[in-house]
């Protein structure tokens, strides 16, 4: 896994409520985050992972650029909501050249989205051959309605910025949250590996074994949704909710709410990994990876540990890249780090293979 030598790369992050970018470099060295930026956007600009608002997204994108002074326009957008399908297929085996021809003519079966109307892409995960000698792989299978991209690539264009490609934010993780020396050395063979990146209104999943994808959701729900049900219940002020939730005010019943609405949430996580469990007959987990904006919520490990029954850590986003002179104090910079896994994964997807 070498990085490539490119100049700088820029991963995108829009999310509920704000916008992230992160800028990776790649000079004689490691990787480097060169910039790392965020801003915050009304609430009702992004819903459920679509744009509602283009043109309050386009204003947040241009304020983001001028904020950090980034120069570069090209960037790599990551993308979570119900129009996107991820699901594994099988497949005669052919090769990878071969399979990006025929991938339209092989899927149509596979996805309820009219071909035309899709853009595709897909990875592979595994080759086997059946009871009857016939060689088959197992393919990754990402399918996106046209105009849900479009309709971010036409805000891209408001902000005057450009598309270099598009990824999911849950396949991003992986490159910010394992280790580059684990991920070029590998786990243990047979040793899959959760990551949850929580974010505020949104909750990616992937699954990777041996270091590929192997299953991919998202959750509509986040750290927000704990904000709201503290608000709803006790009738206070959004801010002293959220710091509620993040343990740093006392208040017997919003522990309460907060506990219930954890234990929902991690029952829904559950459910996820047991549907994969179901699919692939995979039980062998090796930990859970936690990152996000909404992991800095009280308790919200502890709950995991025990509703999951793994082993659950807080993800390292910044692990694989050196710091350039960023403008952030130290203490800022870990206060944020959770919520950066995405974008940071999104850049370090040029710079490494």
């Amino acid at each position: 896994m070498s990085p490539k030598k490119v100049a700088a790369s820029l991963g995108l992050d829009i999310s509920t409520n704000s916008v992230k970018v992160a800028e990776v470099t790649v000079g004689k060295g490691e990787p480097a985050l060169s910039n790392l930026g965020i801003v915050r956007m009304p609430d009702g600009v992004i819903r459920d992972g679509e744009v509602e608002d283009g043109v309050a997204l386009a204003e947040s994108l241009k304020e983001l650029w001028a904020k950090t002074g980034i120069k570069g326009k090209s960037v790599i957008l990551g993308i979570a909501n119900q129009r996107v399908i991820v699901r594994p297929i099988e497949l005669p085996y052919m090769e990878k050249e071969e399979l990006d021809n025929a991938l339209r003519f092989q899927v149509q079966e596979f996805i309820p989205i009219p071909i035309e109307d899709a853009i595709l892409d897909f990875d592979i995960i595994e080759e086997f051959m059946t009871a009857d000698e016939e060689r088959m792989l197992t393919v990754l299978l990402v399918a996106a309605h046209k105009d849900m991209i479009q309709s971010f690539i036409e805000v891209l264009k408001s902000a005057g910025l450009t598309l270099a490609a598009i990824d999911l934010k849950a396949f991003a993780l992986a490159r910010s949250l394992i280790p580059l020396g684990v991920l070029q050395g590998g786990y243990e063979e047979g040793e899959a590996i959760c990551l949850i990146n929580v974010g505020a209104g949104m909750t990616n999943i992937a699954i990777l074994k041996d270091n590929v994808p192997r299953f991919a959701r998202f959750l509509l729900r986040g750290g927000d949704d704990f904000v709201r049900a503290i608000v709803n219940r006790l009738d206070i002020d959004w801010e002293e909710a959220d710091a509620l939730r993040r343990g740093r005010q006392a208040n017997e019943e919003a522990d309460k709410v907060l506990q219930q609405e954890i234990f929902n949430f991690v029952g829904e996580i559950r459910r996820s990994i047991d549907y994969y469990i179901a699919q692939t007959q995979e039980r062998t987990f090796s930990k859970v990876v936690l990152s996000g904006s909404g992991s800095a919520t009280v308790n919200l490990m502890q709950e995991m540990n025990r509703g999951l029954r793994l082993p659950v850590e807080l993800g390292r986003p910044l692990q694989n890249v050196q710091l350039g002179r960023l403008p952030y104090t130290a203490e800022e910079l870990a206060e944020i780090e959770p919520a950066v896994a995405v974008s940071v994964g999104l850049a370090l997807r040029e710079v490494v293979e």
